[in-house]
């Protein structure tokens, strides 16, 4: 479940003409009210009641019935017929709009509604950012659990009814109130700050002691507010006990697991670790690998250390080009991709449909990840080479690259006819005419190879989950790494740890809960795409096997589907987990 956020909430009140008169009450001295938009239930002070209409949400807001106001806060409303007008009597003025050309009388001062009012289907609606600064509620929303938490305190019985410019100087009043009684173990505690000041400025410094969002130790804690105005005054010491009893909800894990922020890191002992997502049961996927898009890796030697052509392939149609390397020379060299139409009679076309690249760097792990989240993305428009026949060009060059720096990129191309592709490491000053003297370097470790699929799609049915599971990525196991051919050496490749493919997940029906990444072969640093949004894995730095998980996204179980998209990026180690963990406790 989400934490309870505070909101400034478009909250309106809903006014239907002719159907109020005057209305007025005594309003609680303090009321908690639980509303539940498009439902007329509603519970004050933890008592249910019916209200006579439902709140309603729109696009993000929230707005509440007039007919309940008086209930709610004590607030007279009236509806003058004759003048077609609505009268809100609040503590701090008196407010009245018109419907007829749409203003508002506020204290005998007429202004537009412009945005703090809206009329729709013979109704009124009231902005919070209108409402608010004249009635002391604070709201809470909950998008979970489709609720809206208002908490009101009922003005000191001496202030008059609307701001008075002269009033004393007295000091501000520091109050809040917590959603319940007492709470167990590792259950989160929702603050809500009810604090004020009598003179209608606004708080500037607010100096909580104690207020921990969740204790998992039994006990009674104390909990301390003060809080100073604009003028310094500083209001006496709030403080109130807050019991946690021995009763557990969630250990300091799962309460992590359960709220801790998508995208957030979170370290963590092995020991844990492998007590809580290792030995859980693998999720079962349906997978298809298309083979109409072959991948060609140049990764070796990953670090040159003589000048060459690094990898060499034929391509006719699609390809996707994939290339990492370091300048292991005491020399500034130039690495590029040369491409070269063999046919003496025809021009061919090269599209290249998606790309990710980075210039050389000496941080190993910024060269995977930035190219990798470029190329998930796949916002570069497409580009045009046309080589005429015989033609030799550069398809990409970077000329600057250092002793000890590295480099990597990704291509998607498309070509109309047969060409060649060279990945090449050379002098600064050589040219295109040094392809056919520069020597084919030996395969020294680490991937080289045209391989068949650049991508898997995984479909996972989640329907049935109902404690953590997991499945690998990059395991060699249970997902296979991909075979192929080396084209100089004519040997058979295999592409450990599966770098330049890409794995597009498609979840059904995911039930509440997060999503975790895992990492078990080693440092990794890698992003996710999810639901079409990029997410870090972690948030800055790098993660190292057994030592923490990302948390990269969270379903309340109302979602049809949940979709990953993932690369493995160079410089990282693999295999990963990734854990669909439950959140049952409620």
């Amino acid at each position: 479940m989400k934490p309870l956020r505070q909101l400034l909430l478009t909250l309106s009140v809903v006014i239907a003409f002719g159907s109020l008169g005057v209305s007025v009450s005594a309003a609680p001295e303090d009321s908690h009210l639980l509303l539940y938009p498009g439902n007329t239930a509603a519970y004050m002070n933890g008592e249910k009641t019916e209200a006579g209409a439902a709140p309603l949400e729109r696009n993000g807001s929230y707005y509440l019935p007039a007919s309940e106001l008086t209930v709610w806060f004590g607030v007279p409303v009236k509806w003058n017929a004759e003048k077609r007008t609505v009268q809100v009597t609040t503590p701090k003025a008196f407010l009245e709009y018109s419907l007829a050309d749409r203003t508002v009388l506020e204290n005998g001062e007429i202004r537009e509604w412009g945005n703090t009012a809206l009329l729709e289907e013979d109704r009124l609606y009231l902005e919070l950012s209108a409402l608010q600064p004249y009635i002391s509620f604070q709201a809470n929303a909950d998008e979970d659990l489709n609720r809206i938490e208002l908490r009101y305190i009922k003005p000191e019985a001496d202030r008059t009814l609307f701001t008075n410019d002269t009033a004393p100087n007295v000091k501000p009043v520091a109050k809040f109130t917590v959603d319940k009684e007492a709470y167990r173990i590792g259950e989160p505690i929702h603050y809500s700050n009810l604090s004020y000041d009598p003179k209608g400025t606004a708080l500037k410094d607010i100096q909580w002691i104690g207020n921990a969002q969740t204790i998992f130790t039994p006990g009674l804690y104390k909990v301390s507010l003060t809080v100073k105005d604009s003028f310094g005054n500083v209001s006496n010491t709030y403080s109130r006990n807050i019991l946690v009893k021995d009763e557990p909800y969630l250990d300091e894990f799962e309460h992590h697991v359960y709220h801790k922020p998508v995208g957030t890191y979170v370290r963590e002992e092995e020991e844990v670790l492998r007590k809580y997502l290792r030995g859980i049961p693998q999720i079962p996927k349906m997978e298809r690998k298309p083979t109409d898009r072959p991948l060609i890796v140049s990764d070796s030697p990953e670090t040159f250390t003589e000048k060459g052509i690094l990898y060499q392939e034929l391509v006719n149609g699609k390809a996707r080009l994939y290339a990492t390397h370091v300048n292991g020379m005491s020399r500034k060299m130039k690495f590029a991709i040369m491409v070269r139409n063999h046919d003496p009679a025809r021009s061919v076309t090269i599209k290249t449909t998606n790309q990710g690249e980075v210039y050389p760097s000496i941080y190993a792990n910024l060269i995977g990840n930035e190219p990798t989240i470029e190329f998930l993305q796949g916002r570069r428009a497409e580009e045009t080479l046309v080589l005429r026949p015989n033609e030799t060009a550069y398809y990409k060059d970077m000329p600057d690259f250092y002793p000890d720096q590295g480099m990597n990129v990704l291509y998607d191309v498309e070509t109309d006819g047969e060409v060649e592709f060279s990945f090449v490491a050379m002098d600064q000053e050589e040219g295109l005419d040094a392809l056919d003297s520069l020597p084919k370097l030996a395969y020294k470790g680490n991937v080289r190879g045209t391989f068949v699929g650049s991508e898997v799609y995984w479909n996972i049915n989640a329907s049935s989950i109902t404690k953590p599971s997991s499945f690998a990525i990059g395991d060699g196991t249970s997902d296979i790494f991909v075979k192929g051919t080396d084209y100089i050496s004519k040997e058979p490749s295999l592409n450990l740890g599966n770098y330049g493919v890409v794995y597009k997940i498609h979840i059904d029906a995911p039930p509440k809960m997060s999503v975790l990444v895992l990492p078990r072969g080693g440092v990794f640093k890698g992003p996710f795409l999810v639901n079409g949004k990029v997410v870090q894995t972690p948030p800055s730095g790098v993660m190292v096997d057994y030592q923490g998980y990302t948390i990269i996204a969270r379903t309340n179980g109302t979602e049809p589907s949940l979709d990953l998209e993932f690369s493995p990026a160079s410089g990282s180690a693999f295999p990963i987990d990734v854990i669909f963990y439950p959140l049952t406790q409620e």
